[in-house]
């Protein structure tokens, strides 16, 4: 008698066994939502939000003279507005995936979103914080471009005073009157938490004397620190290549050029290539072949004509794709010669090979949030529609409408270093 083995039932056996357990997905610490000044926007008194601020009066610089009034001192105002945005994103599912898949789809979807509206909101405070002009480098550089050695360029006690130095001059205000608050990524973190760092004080030492943040790692120069690994990094990489065939509409002049890359899943800005100029004949257009990376988008950006390397580049319409974001491995031209829209400055672009690390010390009041919508849930009912006459699709969904913005400049600092825990 032959041996009946599995290959002689293998059309009769289960194709896989699958898990009930989900694997984990990677985790995004939300921190800055928590931090802002949170502020409502009532419905029907459209969408621009405005604060404002009565500035110091100037001290008097001449003593009174008997019987003569002095000058009038003059009160004046400062505004701050923010045009809220809307914002949302729905999955849709099947009825035969439904009934066919393992795990409940409406579920995972539901719990899925819910992160990305979190994630959302942090991204979009971070995008604002980051056009923050107060900025403290590592070491002595001056610039973005001078962080050149994470031996002298990374996030060290020097910094952490400079920076403090620099919100208590200018009058920042503390968190209860007693703190600011610091946010920095994991690499930061490792950088500052040394043990060789005696002026940090890890949060567990605290006891139960204050509330910690979410996220909180401890106290270092009078800052309580958060770590959030949402933060993006910004890598300087070598000059792209550039072509400049016939068939455009560019004047004949050198053009300064720069490809952007973009993280599809957080739509962060990671890298940017070094600033070249690329000479181009009259007539001429742009193109390049983007990188094979699954992971990023690109966008190219062009200085205006014979421009220097520090100028201003805007962003270029790829014309293959009709937009600005063109995806990866994709022989890509642009025509015509931006003049506005969205812009870096060469001044943006880090040393090639360099990975900048981002961190802020805010004080209250360093920036708000603004809701003009609350964060809403959407599940579609199992029932027939017009659209969807034999209940063939589910929908999961959410939207809100918000926008972050900077109250003082005064009461934040950025912080641009490198760091040896890449």
């Amino acid at each position: 008698m032959a041996l009946q083995t599995f290959s002689s039932f293998s059309n009769d056996a289960v194709d896989k066994h699958i898990a009930e357990e989900l694997l984990l997905i990677n985790e995004k610490a939300v921190i800055f939502q928590q931090l802002g000044e949170k502020a409502k926007m009532p419905e029907g008194e459209a969408k621009t939000f405005q604060y404002s601020r009565y500035n110091r009066i100037n001290l008097p610089l001449q003593t009174l003279t008997e019987g003569t009034p002095p000058a009038s001192s003059d009160l004046s105002l400062s505004t701050v507005q923010a045009v809220a945005d809307q914002w949302g994103a729905y999955v849709v599912i099947s009825d035969i995936a439904q009934l066919t898949i393992k795990h409940p789809l409406l579920g995972v979807a539901m719990e899925l979103l819910g992160y990305n509206s979190a994630e959302l909101v942090d991204r979009e405070i971070i995008n604002v914080l980051l056009d923050g002009t107060s900025i403290t480098y590592g070491g002595a550089a001056t610039s973005r471009a001078g962080l050149t050695a994470v031996a002298t360029d990374s996030l060290t006690d020097a910094v952490c005073q400079k920076v403090v130095s620099r919100l208590r001059t200018r009058g920042a205000h503390r968190y209860e009157g007693a703190h600011y608050v610091g946010v920095i990524d994991p690499s930061m973190e490792q950088d500052v938490s040394q043990a060789d760092n005696s002026a940090f004080v890890n949060a567990s030492a605290y006891g139960n004397i204050k509330a910690l943040f979410n996220g909180e790692i401890g106290q270092w120069r009078g800052v309580r620190w958060m770590v959030s690994n949402l933060i993006p990094t910004l890598e300087g990489l070598a000059a792209a290549t550039f072509a400049s065939p016939a068939g455009g509409t560019f004047a004949g002049a050198n053009y300064r050029l720069v490809l952007a890359a973009y993280d599809v899943e957080t739509g962060f800005l990671k890298s940017l290539t070094q600033n070249t100029a690329v000479a181009v004949t009259a007539s001429d257009k742009l193109t390049i072949t983007t990188p094979n990376v699954s992971s990023e988008i690109y966008k190219i950006f062009i200085g205006i004509a014979a421009g220097a390397a520090a100028d201003i580049m805007y962003v270029g319409l790829e014309t293959t794709v009709g937009s600005a974001h063109i995806g990866p491995n994709v022989a890509a031209e642009i025509l015509a010669p931006p003049t506005s829209g969205s812009s870096i400055a060469g001044s943006d672009i880090p040393a090639t090979a360099k990975k900048v690390h981002f961190g802020w010390v805010l004080g209250k009041q360093a920036y708000a949030s603004v809701d003009l919508m609350n964060l809403k849930a959407y599940v579609s009912k199992p029932m027939a529609t017009t659209v969807d006459p034999l209940v063939q699709q589910r929908t999961v969904g959410y939207k809100l409408m918000f926008k972050p913005v900077i109250q003082n400049e005064n009461f934040m600092e950025r912080i641009e270093v490198l760091s040896e825990f890449e």
